[in-house]
């Protein structure tokens, strides 16, 4: 296997840390990977935030903050409802959940005013950096939801979150999002001092009497120099490792084999899932037609089919699962193809296989 240029993300490293062999099926394999009601919506969400901070659209943005809705505003409608239609989330209780986290995000300080007079503000501000000074080398890639600049020379990185619990334990105390950002700005911007924000849209964002925040607002401390050193050092094993990753690095750390997490957050076999129902005092949960609910279960668990399309030199360009081919076809280019590929399934869960990239 020919080595390849990696980008760092903090989603990347997240991942190969979590569980090796999702690492190797979602980067390396390229297998496909059916996101949850909550991805879909929270991508939606993402979407009109840009739209809606674009300076052209300053009168979309205070309609929807007066009305409480965005329903009301036909062009912003139209874009919601044709993606929540392609991504399967346009049933009554999900685009109503997407309307309220979009007035949500809007309504706290979206323009970034409220902490001083801005010299320059971004949305969806993207970066991608290679560094190689010394003994740090390394590559990284985002997006950084809102950027803003002040004029006192301080930064407040925004990023918006449509999951249903908040930061909890380590993700507070060591937040790779938050070292990646702040680490970001700083090579974008040397001069300034930035701080995360995390708006988490499904909780209280509104300041009280006092001014304070609600639950939903978890404002990160300002990481010294020496912390943000110290995570470009992390950063160049990091890339080393993930720039030579082989199949016998993909069977080197399963979650399957790790212990549960002690301090409630989202790892270990929790991120295997469970094969079947979701459970609730020793019956099924149904769902609003009275069906029951299927459990989470890890995308790369079970075998399946799929589809690739290969480019002109060998590389898969996308995947998709049987019943999407249709997504493939559209977008196959002169000199590419379309394979049918069977997945084995993963090791850990007495499935075996080998793999070809």
């Amino acid at each position: 296997m020919n080595k390849k240029e990696v980008y760092l993300s903090a989603s990347r490293i997240k991942t190969a840390q979590q569980c090796s062999w999702t690492y190797w099926c979602k980067y390396m394999l390229k297998l496909p990977d059916k996101s949850n009601d909550g991805a879909s919506k929270g991508w939606i969400c993402h979407l009109a935030f840009e739209v809606l901070g674009n300076t052209r659209r300053m009168g979309y943005y205070e309609q929807v903050v007066k009305e409480g809705t965005i329903w009301n505003i036909e062009s912003v409608s139209r874009m919601v409802k044709k993606h929540a239609v392609r991504l399967g989330v346009d049933d009554e209780e999900n685009i109503a959940d997407i309307d309220k986290m979009i007035v949500c995000g809007l309504r706290y300080d979206f323009l970034g005013e409220e902490s001083g007079k801005i010299s320059e503000a971004f949305s969806e501000k993207d970066f991608s950096l290679k560094v190689d000074e010394g003994e740090k080398r390394y590559n990284i890639r985002g997006f950084i939801d809102k950027l803003f600049l002040y004029e006192d020379k301080s930064a407040v990185i925004r990023d918006f979150k449509t999951s249903k619990q908040k930061f909890k334990g380590k993700e507070i105390s060591d937040n790779m999002q938050d070292l990646m950002y702040c680490l970001a700005v700083k090579k974008m911007f040397p001069k300034y001092k930035s701080v995360s924000e995390f708006l988490f849209l499904k909780f209280e964002l509104e300041k009280d009497v006092f001014g304070t925040p609600g639950n939903g607002v978890i404002r990160m401390k300002e990481l010294e120099e020496d912390v943000l050193e110290g995570f470009e050092h992390e950063l160049t094993g990091v890339q080393n490792y993930l720039e030579n990753f082989s199949e016998e690095d993909a069977n080197s750390n399963f979650a399957a084999d790790k212990s549960y997490p002690k301090d409630g957050t989202f790892g270990g076999p929790l991120s295997c899932g469970k094969d079947g129902f979701k459970i609730s005092k020793g019956e099924p949960v149904l769902d609003k037609n009275g069906e029951p609910i299927k459990a989470f279960i890890c995308a790369f668990r079970k075998p399946f089919e799929y589809f690739a399309l290969i480019d002109g030199e060998g590389n898969i360009r996308k995947s998709v699962y049987l019943e999407d081919e249709m997504e493939l076809i559209k977008i196959k280019k002169e000199g590419e193809t379309i394979e049918k590929r069977e997945y084995s399934g993963c090791p850990a869960w007495n499935c075996s296989g080998t793999f070809e990239l």
